[in-house]
């Protein structure tokens, strides 16, 4: 892995970034300014990003590549689009980490930093608090609605298996 810290300047990953859902209705400025609690990471093939029962403060936003979703060694997704983001859920309840994301290929992300963001200025504190549980609530919502999908699929499944 090889972190290097945002570039504000940096306009081909300001540009992907005003690509990402969460981030297209917002100004520049404000995109600049909640990404200097920012790094970014490129990672080669089959490194790990997040490891299962970790702790950190980390949360990270896919540019590119793709990157495999792993619960006890079992594959259970993948994230290829830009803008995906995960690690959210430990920055919520600091909880350990409940699974291991890996990458399937060269890849690069935004790390955002808790404790970076704690440090900003009170405004851009605020600010940039807000449009990251923004995008949690956005994230958790998609995932919530997958998991209520395949819930009723395997009732279904396991009705008509009993028939």
């Amino acid at each position: 892995m090889r972190e290097v810290p945002f570039d504000p300047d940096n306009d081909d990953i300001m540009e992907r970034l005003k690509s990402v859902p969460v981030f297209d209705n917002l100004p520049e400025s404000h995109i600049r300014e909640a990404m200097r609690a920012a790094s970014i990471r490129r990672y080669e093939a089959n490194e790990t990003i997040i490891q299962e029962g970790e702790f950190d403060n980390q949360v990270f936003f896919l540019i590119f590549g793709c990157l495999s979703i792993s619960v006890q060694g079992t594959e259970v997704g993948q994230l290829k689009r830009l803008g995906d983001v995960f690690g959210e859920m430990g920055i919520i309840d600091g909880s350990p980490r409940s699974a291991t994301i890996t990458t399937k290929k060269t890849s690069l992300v935004i790390s955002m930093d808790d404790t970076a963001i704690g440090s900003l200025g009170d405004t851009s504190k605020i600010f940039t608090q807000a449009v990251m549980y923004r995008v949690f609530a956005e994230v958790l919502a998609v995932r919530l609605r997958a998991a209520n999908q395949k819930i009723a699929d395997m009732q279904t499944e396991l009705k008509a298996s009993k028939e």
